[in-house]
């Protein structure tokens, strides 16, 4: 929307993560966009200053294994924790409890946190609806935010931001980070993965799928997941 990016880390100093120490570029409006994963409240950076909020929300079963890949990248092994077991510990907590430690909340209280807040407006998107309809809700996104995009724009930015563009970046970001001497590895990528995962070819775009089961692992686990998760996830529109 703003001009093409040549690489991850240009994003991310348009659209500066909140959890990363990351340079980033001084809107010449004033107005800065970013992302956080922390629940809301009062302690959140920049509470009193926040004039609007886009609401990310999806299936808390695609949650549980996009964390769980997010884990093996960053080095946990299954010597160290099985699928299973991670599964297990997600459920009992209502999500990753390391990342509630870290102040994300569960899956149903960090939504709620968002929303039932009074200080500003919040804009609500399903996951799923973003990803069927790509353009439709990146131009409602847009209004939402106060920003007129044409066609062409949108456009342009479905497919930057499609699955195969955003894992052909990573792929090609660690290929040439890999290829660097140690002396001089410097962070270049907001795709974390350690050697090991990279070798291994797991990814941090790692498939963006929809409506997961966690059969896959084992339906006892699914049984149980439903068993938590159910009322939790009819009052925020994912099933009946």
């Amino acid at each position: 929307m703003y001009g093409q990016p040549k690489n991850s880390l240009d994003i991310a100093k348009k659209f500066p993560d909140i959890h990363r120490a990351i340079p980033f570029d001084t809107p010449i409006d004033g107005q800065m966009m970013c992302k956080s994963h922390f629940a809301f409240s009062e302690q959140h950076p920049k509470s009193d200053q926040t004039k609007q909020a886009v609401l990310i929300i999806r299936d808390p079963r695609d949650v549980l294994f996009s964390a769980l890949n997010y884990r093996r990248l960053a080095g946990l092994t299954k010597d160290q924790m099985s699928d299973a077991l991670y599964a297990k510990r997600f459920i009992t907590h209502g999500g990753d409890p390391d990342f509630q430690a870290a102040g994300f909340g569960s899956w149903e209280s960090h939504i709620r946190s968002w929303q039932d807040q009074k200080q500003f407006p919040v804009l609500t998107v399903r996951y799923e609806q973003l990803k069927a309809g790509t353009a439709t809700t990146l131009k409602s996104v847009g209004e939402f935010l106060g920003e007129s995009f044409g066609d062409q724009a949108i456009e342009r930015a479905v497919k930057a931001s499609s699955f195969v563009s955003m894992r052909a970046m990573e792929i090609r970001e660690k290929h040439q980070h890999a290829k660097k001497s140690p002396a001089s590895k410097q962070p270049g990528s907001l795709f974390i993965g350690t050697d090991q995962a990279r070798q291994s070819k797991t990814f941090f775009m790692n498939s963006g799928k929809t409506g997961q089961s966690l059969n896959s692992i084992s339906p006892e686990i699914e049984k149980t997941f439903h068993a938590r998760f159910h009322d939790a996830m009819v009052e925020f529109g994912f099933g009946d």
